[in-house]
């Protein structure tokens, strides 16, 4: 081992101070940019005027893109797996983790600088021009995007098999994650449609300069200042002899780990359902614009930040106190009553035209308006369900993290960049899934339309924006742009919503039950069982060590001996 590497490693549990500082905190930068593109990618494509004005060869268009993305999953099936193979493989002096961390966030960086500037460039009404840039760009993005999330999770259950500091360090990733997600879902909630002559076209270009340059520093200062445990020397030896077959090896014989990577796929899918729709389903009830649906988002998102927040910053003395079942029915009961009350007030009923939450609610957009009626009572079955969700999500991971130490405990093989390449998996299927469903909701219910209005009069108005730069002229083209996106929300109906609220809503919940009613009944690794092999793997890694300094000493004598003939 080089001086270089040793200077980068840890021996035993104790993390170093900068290293637990850093590493989680990092990933605030990280969720930032995947929800730029994860959540708002589609949302960018079909209300900014990228894609043609005509009804029907916009709903072509974003139909084309929708499957292209489900298709790029089976690109991702294949990318996910076996960057963790790559990964197990291949060292690289600096580390075994952090290099592929930096690596991957360069080419994200740029990736996601040329997804929006670009159609920027080109301008309004690109159509199938963009549809065929955002399909290989979006398959760049994700490539580059794998290198750094496979190497930054892969990390994480191996800086530690302690197991109070890795739910602490596990706690404070997941609560970075949350905090990178909410902001990107602020900016973009506000910030298109409010300000006169900044079209959205502009907004998401300005955003993915920043976006793509806190990503890169974050992950800089990973490489350069945090350090990786030192590896063990049996587990270092069985990674090099890993076989591209080991990918498919590791879930088939251990069902533990298989469980959990769908359990996990389930919640992401449930998790992300709300976040990806929600937006334009406020759009269409209260307005188009950050001070009209976009400020309902926005307030929901400070919620859902607040309540993960709060209820993962718990999650350590929860899990004290609880095992991780019960953790997971009591989140997934608060989690399906919480959805229920939130689907009876927050969507119309039968033969009602607005929600319940909408009465007394005049004018949208003025004073304080998105506290009025019963729309307190829709925060607060947010808050719920959003915290429920957070804690349910730890319990999750964690049970994915202990899946690995079984791995290695049985099997005598731990392969954590393999195993851990299942999570980003799952993330990206359930993105993918979602947009699927986001499709359909909206084709079933025939709100497509709408959709197609807004990024119609977009287009128009991005177009007219950028000929003029009298200020008058562009506050006039807003105002002209919001008109007529108003007539056609205004053209929905509230069975149409009704329809949408029941789809989305009881996706949701059957994907969180069936996620409980999987790792409840399948899933056997409990705290005992844990604790066991976390005693048993500690002994063995001493022995490990022990064994690789006598062989290192042996050599030291040879060594000596040759120079002294």
């Amino acid at each position: 081992m080089s001086s270089i590497a040793k200077e980068r490693t840890f021996s035993g549990d104790n993390v170093p101070k900068l290293t637990k500082i850093l590493f989680p905190w990092s990933g605030i930068f990280r969720d930032a940019c995947y929800a730029l593109i994860g959540t708002f990618l589609m949302q960018y494509a079909i209300t900014s005027g990228v894609l043609s004005s005509n009804a029907s060869d916009f709903t072509a268009q974003y139909g084309v893109i929708t499957a292209a993305m489900m298709i790029a999953l089976l690109w991702d099936g294949i990318n996910d797996p076996i960057m963790g193979f790559i990964l197990e493989k291949c060292h690289f002096k600096a580390g075994k983790f952090r290099p592929w961390i930096e690596i991957g966030a360069v080419g994200n960086a740029l990736c996601v600088l040329l997804m929006f500037l670009v159609p920027h460039l080109v301008g309004a009404g690109w159509g199938w021009g963009y549809v065929a840039f955002m399909i290989v760009m979006y398959v760049l993005w994700d490539t580059f995007f794998t290198m750094n999330d496979i190497g930054y999770w892969s990390m994480l259950p191996a800086l530690t098999n302690d197991a109070k500091l890795r739910a602490s360090l596990t706690a404070k990733t997941a609560i970075a994650a949350t905090i990178g997600t909410f902001v990107m879902n602020i900016a973009m909630f506000i910030l298109p449609g409010t300000f006169a002559g900044a079209t959205t076209s502009t907004i998401y270009a300005v955003t993915g300069i920043v976006v793509a340059v806190l990503f890169l520093g974050s992950q800089t200062i990973v490489f350069f200042l945090c350090k990786e445990k030192a590896r063990d020397a049996v587990q270092e030896e069985i990674s090099e002899k890993s076989s591209i077959l080991d990918l498919f090896r590791v879930v088939a014989k251990n069902k533990q780990l298989l469980f959990a990577a769908i359990g996990m796929l389930l919640y992401y899918f449930a998790s992300f359902v709300l976040t990806g729709i929600g937006q334009n389903y406020f759009y269409m009830v209260f307005g188009y614009g950050g001070t009209k649906g976009g400020m309902i988002a926005t307030v929901i998102s400070v919620v859902y930040v607040l309540a993960t927040i709060v209820a993962q910053a718990f999650y350590p003395m929860m899990a004290k106190k609880m095992s991780k079942q019960k953790i997971l029915t009591i989140m997934t009961l608060i989690i399906v009553i919480s959805y229920l009350g939130f689907m009876f007030i927050a969507f119309p009923l039968p033969g009602m035209d607005k929600p319940l939450c909408a009465n007394g609610i005049a004018n949208p957009g003025e004073g304080m308006w998105f506290v009025g009626g019963l729309m307190p009572l829709v925060y607060v079955f947010c808050f719920l369900f959003f915290g429920a969700t957070g804690v349910f999500y730890l319990a999750v991971l964690v049970m994915f993290q202990d899946a690995i130490d079984y791995n290695e405990w049985k099997y005598g093989e731990r392969k954590e960049s393999i195993c851990f390449a299942w999570r980003p998996l799952d993330v990206k299927l359930a993105s993918g899934l979602n947009r699927g469903l986001q499709y359909l909701v909206f084709a079933v219910t025939g709100t497509v339309l709408a959709i197609n209005s807004i990024s119609n009069w977009e287009g128009i108005s991005n177009a007219l924006t950028n000929a003029t730069s009298v200020k008058a002229e562009k506050t006039a083209i807003t105002l002209l742009r919001d008109t007529k996106i108003k007539g056609g929300l205004d053209a929905i109906k509230g069975e149409q919503l009704f329809a949408f609220g029941l789809i989305v809503i009881g996706v949701i919940i059957v994907a969180i039950v069936v996620s409980w009613a999987l790792l409840h009944f399948k899933y056997k690794i409990d705290e005992n069982l844990e604790a066991q092999i976390v005693k048993e793997l500690e002994e063995k890694h001493e022995a490990n060590l022990s064994e690789e300094a006598k062989e290192v000493e042996e050599a030291r004598a040879e060594e000596k001996e040759v120079e002294a003939q």
